[in-house]
C-alpha cells in the first residue's frame, strides 16, 4: 500500500490534478497553433517559419551564447577562448547575470568546444568527497553526455581520467587507457559544476577546478588577442538578442548553424520544409534573396510562434512544483522540438534528468504568486524525504530568474540565497524538516531554517541531484509551498 497517498489523499490527488492539467494545457496550446498554421495553410512562409523557429531557436541562442563567451567582447564570467575552461572561483550573488537561474550549490566550470579542427581531451581529477558533474551540451542543446563521480555498477568512482571528445566527421584512432566520447556536433557546451558546501569549502572546490584541463588531441592553441572582457550587466543576455532578431536575421543565422550543425538524419523532413524559405544546407538561395513580402511573413510566423510560447510559459507555473520529469524529458528532446523551445527560453543548458532533476514553483498550494510580503512554509516529512545519491536544495529567485539580494539577510548575519541537504537544517520533534520562506524570520523559527527573500515577488527551485527512481517516475512528489 501507498502510505503516502493514504496519509495525504487531498494533497497528493490535487499535485496529481495540477500536473495532468499543465501538461494538457501544454499541449493543447501547442495544437491550438498547429491548428492555426494548417489553416493558414502549411505551405505558407509564415506557418514554415513559425515551424522553423520553434525548431531552431536552442541553435540559435547557442551559437549567441557561445559568442557571448568566446567572442572578442565576452563574458567577464563565463568568457574564455574557445576550447577553454572558465571556472567560476566564487559563489554567484545577485549581480550575477551569466545565466538563467543559476545554482549557488556548485561553482561553475564552462568551456566551448569547436571539434571541426580536431577533438579534444578532457582530462578530470580524482574526487571522492563531493559530487561533480560535467555535462556536454550539443548545439541542438541536447545533453548528449555527462560524466559524474555516482559510483558505478562496481561501486567504483568514474569521474577520474581522460576523455576524447570528437565530432562527429572524425575519424581515426582512440590513444589507449583515454575513453571515446563522440559529439553529435561540433559545436559542444561543457557546463561543469562542483559541489560547494559553505564559503569555507570554496578554496578546496578551486584546487579541484583547477586540475581541470583541455587541450587539443593534436597540436597546440594559440591565446586570442584583443579580447575585451564586459560585466554582465554591460552585455545584453543571448536569449535576449535572439528574440530581438528580425526573421531575416534568424533564419540566416538559422541557415549556416544548420549547414555548420547539421541535424540528426530522422529529420531531414524538417531540413526540407525550411530549404522552401531558403534555409539550411538543401537551400538553393540564401534568405535575403527571398522577396520583402516574404520577409515580412518570416516575421509574422516568429510573432506567432513566440506567443505560443510565451503562453506555455505561462501555464508551467499554475501546478506548483514543475516540470515533471517523467513527462518532461530535459536534455533528451529527440522530436519534442516545441518542449526543447520552451526549456531553452526558461533553462537553458539543461542537464537530463538521470543526472539532476530541476522543479520550479512560483505559486503556492492555494495558487497564488509568491511575494515576499507572506511568511511561507515547506516541509518534509521524516518518513517522505526525497531519494537523492548526492544531495537536494532550494534556491530563491526574482520575477526575472536570477538571484535576489534578501533585504535583512544580513541583520541576522546571513548571506544565503539556498537551503539544502548539506545545511544543518533543524528537526521538529516527528523529525520532520521545515523551510520558512520570507523576508523577516517569524519569531521561533530556527535561523537554520530560514530561506530569506526581498518584499517583492519571488520564485523557487528545487534541485536534486543523483535523483533516485522514485524522483524521476514522479512517484515521490515536492509538497507544496504553503502560506501561513
Amino acid at each position: 500500500m501507498d502510505t503516502r497517498i493514504a496519509r495525504l489523499p487531498g494533497r497528493d490527488t490535487l499535485i496529481i490534478f495540477r500536473q495532468a492539467l499543465n501538461m494538457t494545457l501544454l499541449m493543447a496550446l501547442y495544437f491550438c497553433l498547429q491548428t492555426a498554421l494548417n489553416i493558414a495553410h502549411a505551405t505558407t512562409t509564415s506557418a514554415i517559419a513559425a515551424e522553423g523557429y520553434i525548431y531552431g531557436f536552442p541553435i540559435v541562442l547557442m551559437d549567441e551564447t557561445r559568442k557571448g563567451m568566446t567572442g572578442l567582447d565576452r563574458s567577464c564570467t563565463l568568457g574564455a577562448d574557445i576550447n577553454t575552461f572558465k571556472h567560476v572561483f566564487e559563489k554567484p550573488d545577485h549581480t550575477f547575470e551569466a545565466v538563467v537561474r543559476p545554482n549557488v550549490d556548485t561553482l561553475y566550470s564552462s568551456a566551448m568546444l569547436d571539434l571541426s579542427d580536431g577533438p579534444m581531451v578532457l582530462t578530470l581529477p580524482e574526487v571522492e568527497d563531493r559530487y561533480v558533474l560535467m555535462a556536454m551540451i550539443d548545439a541542438w542543446s541536447n545533453n548528449f553526455a555527462g560524466i559524474d563521480t555516482v559510483p558505478d555498477n562496481q561501486g567504483q568512482n568514474t569521474l577520474a581520467g581522460r576523455y576524447l571528445i570528437t565530432g562527429p566527421d572524425w575519424k581515426g584512432i582512440v590513444p589507449r587507457n583515454v575513453r571515446h566520447i563522440p559529439a553529435p556536433t561540433d559545436l559542444v557546451w561543457v557546463i561543469g559544476r562542483t559541489e560547494v558546501r559553505s564559503d569555507q569549502d570554496i578554496a578546496v572546490v578551486n584546487a579541484i577546478q583547477r586540475e581541470y584541463k583541455l587541450r587539443p588531441l593534436r597540436g597546440e592553441q594559440a591565446p586570442q588577442k584583443g579580447v575585451n572582457c564586459l560585466e554582465d550587466h554591460q552585455k545584453e543576455r543571448p536569449v535576449d538578442v535572439v528574440l530581438d532578431m528580425s526573421g531575416e536575421e534568424f533564419f540566416t543565422r538559422l541557415s549556416t548553424l544548420m549547414t555548420e550543425n547539421p541535424p540528426p538524419e530522422d529529420q531531414k523532413g524538417m531540413e526540407l520544409m525550411l530549404s522552401t524559405i531558403n534555409t539550411g544546407r538543401f537551400a538553393r538561395a540564401d534568405v535575403s534573396d527571398l522577396p520583402d513580402y516574404k520577409k515580412r511573413q518570416l516575421d509574422l510566423g516568429i510573432s506567432l510562434a513566440q506567443s505560443s510560447i510565451d503562453a506555455s510559459k505561462k501555464l508551467l507555473g499554475l501546478s506548483g512544483w514543475g516540470p515533471n520529469p517523467k513527462l518532461i524529458p530535459l536534455g533528451d528532446y529527440g522530436k519534442r522540438y516545441f518542449i526543447r523551445a520552451v526549456v531553452a527560453q526558461i533553462g537553458f543548458g539543461a542537464n537530463k534528468n538521470e543526472y539532476a532533476v530541476y522543479q520550479n514553483a512560483e505559486r503556492d498550494s492555494q495558487s497564488e504568486l509568491l511575494h515576499g510580503e507572506n511568511v511561507y512554509t515547506f516541509t518534509l516529512k521524516s518518513d517522505d524525504m526525497p531519494e537523492v545519491g548526492a544531495f537536494w536544495s532550494m534556491t530563491a529567485y526574482g520575477e526575472d530568474g536570477f538571484l535576489i539580494d534578501p533585504t535583512y539577510q544580513d541583520s541576522f548575519g546571513i548571506s544565503r540565497n539556498a537551503l539544502g541537504s548539506y545545511n544543518p537544517l533543524e528537526k521538529n520533534e516527528n523529525g520532520d524538516i521545515t523551510i520558512v520562506i520570507s523576508e523577516l524570520p517569524p519569531e521561533g523559527v530556527p535561523l537554520s531554517n530560514w530561506l530569506p527573500v526581498n518584499e517583492d515577488y519571488f520564485q523557487l527551485t528545487l534541485r536534486f541531484y543523483d535523483p533516485g527512481e522514485d524522483i524521476l517516475n514522479n512517484d515521490w512528489q515536492a509538497p507544496p509551498v504553503v502560506k501561513q
